[in-house]
């Protein structure tokens, strides 16, 4: 029985341009109902079209954000295959992460980000303080 692919937690990814990279793959990755790795390196490999090739382990590691390819022609060939799969045109404009925009642009940029800054976090936000509880401070009289 096949492992199911999850996303990588913030402990093991930390938020950052890696992990935006990685996410944004793995989105399409699960709009494409999760298919096997087997299969999606079959796909790429079938495609005529596409410029570049992608292992079952290099995809893997693309999705849990192990590796950025250097080469924009498997990222390429990854990102197509999982659109066709997911049934979604690569120039179709959807939002993800409250930004809207054509989906391979989304990867295109997500994938400079990750290579040109890969040990880029983000900072964790400081919790608001506590409330002020009025009935704390001493009456003024």
């Amino acid at each position: 029985m096949a492992r199911i692919m999850r996303m990588p937690s913030e402990a093991e990814l930390p938020e950052g341009t890696v992990r935006d990279f990685a996410g944004v793959l793995f989105w399409l990755y699960q709009k494409a109902h999760r298919p096997a790795l087997r299969d999606i390196s079959e796909q790429i490999r079938k495609n005529d079209s596409l410029r570049g090739t992608a292992s079952t382990e290099t995809i893997r590691r693309m999705l849990r954000g192990t590796t950025v390819p250097a080469n924009w022609a498997t990222v390429d060939a990854v990102f197509v295959t999982l659109c066709d799969m997911a049934g979604l045109e690569p120039a179709k404009r959807l939002i993800y992460k409250d930004v809207e925009r054509p989906i391979y642009r989304q990867v295109e940029d997500a994938w400079h980000q990750a290579l040109d800054y890969p040990d880029w976090h983000y900072e964790p936000s400081e919790p608001p303080p506590p409330a002020k509880d009025p009935w704390d401070d001493e009456p003024p009289f």
